[in-house]
């Protein structure tokens, strides 16, 4: 029996995730390449911001609202050297925040930030 995630079904998955309103608080960090088992991402002493809660839609990639989309900006507050950016269900505690499940990852070249810039972040989750 052939199975086929149908172009509805990726639109479902889609808005079920952006209805959850599940994943949606971003941080950032300063290593890279995270395993699929890791929860966080590697914030040192360094990167001591707070998560910030994205906000989340369902947009089109390939077929229509096939991607849940969570964008969001972090402001460093001090000088930061950033290479990632997790997506986490939950706020988190501490400083840097911890807790929660980091369900989106993404790592990426150096961004070199003094304190009061900003990366607005676009993360998206694409079912196909």
């Amino acid at each position: 029996m052939a199975s086929v995630f149908t172009n509805a079904g990726k639109a479902a998955a889609a808005a079920a995730l952006v209805t959850a309103n599940a994943l949606k608080y971003l941080q950032w960090g300063v290593g890279s390449g995270q395993t699929a088992a890791s929860t966080t991402v590697n914030s040192t002493s360094t990167t001591t911001e707070a998560r910030v809660a994205g906000t989340m839609s369902s947009v089109t990639t390939s077929v229509t609202n096939d991607t849940a989309q969570i964008v969001g900006t972090i402001t460093a507050a001090g000088s930061r050297a950033i290479t990632e950016v997790g997506v986490h269900d939950a706020a988190g505690s501490g400083s840097p925040p911890t807790g929660g499940n980091m369900g989106l990852y993404g790592d990426f070249s150096v961004i070199n930030l003094a304190s009061g810039d900003s990366i607005a972040f676009t993360v998206k989750l694409q079912f196909s």
